[in-house]
């Protein structure tokens, strides 16, 4: 039974966002890391993940959903901005930080709340 929950497109979408944020979280800090590193170009996830995770979603087939991965490449819109060739900017990293935490803690209250009411139909108690 809980395999059909777990299985909803919805959740899948939501587990997807998780793993989106979760990610774009290691890549932000590895660009805070190398803010002064020499070349560094800046990472994020690939700039078609939400789109492709849209349109799997509209397409209403769960197995598109699973097959949409986030994946984290060079930011290719990223250009220098120091003499020394790296494309990190703190100002728009902690901007992306931001945003990115934003996501996750909105996408973990619909979990939760998902969650809640699966338990109070178990239980019988709200």
């Amino acid at each position: 039974m809980l395999e059909a929950i777990y299985a909803r497109e919805s959740y899948v979408a939501l587990k997807k966002t998780l793993d989106a944020a979760v990610l774009r979280h290691q890549a932000i800090a590895s660009n805070l890391a190398n803010l002064e590193t020499p070349n560094y170009k800046r990472i994020d996830i690939s700039p078609d993940f939400e789109a492709r995770l849209q349109k799997a979603v509209g397409s209403g087939d769960v197995s598109k959903i699973f097959r949409v991965r986030p994946q984290i490449e060079v930011d290719r819109t990223a250009v220098p901005d120091a003499l020394n060739g790296n494309t990190v900017k703190m100002e728009d990293e902690l901007l992306h930080l931001q945003r990115n935490t934003l996501t996750h803690t909105f996408a973990l209250q619909v979990l939760g709340r998902s969650l809640n009411k699966i338990k109070s139909a178990i239980t019988g108690r709200v």
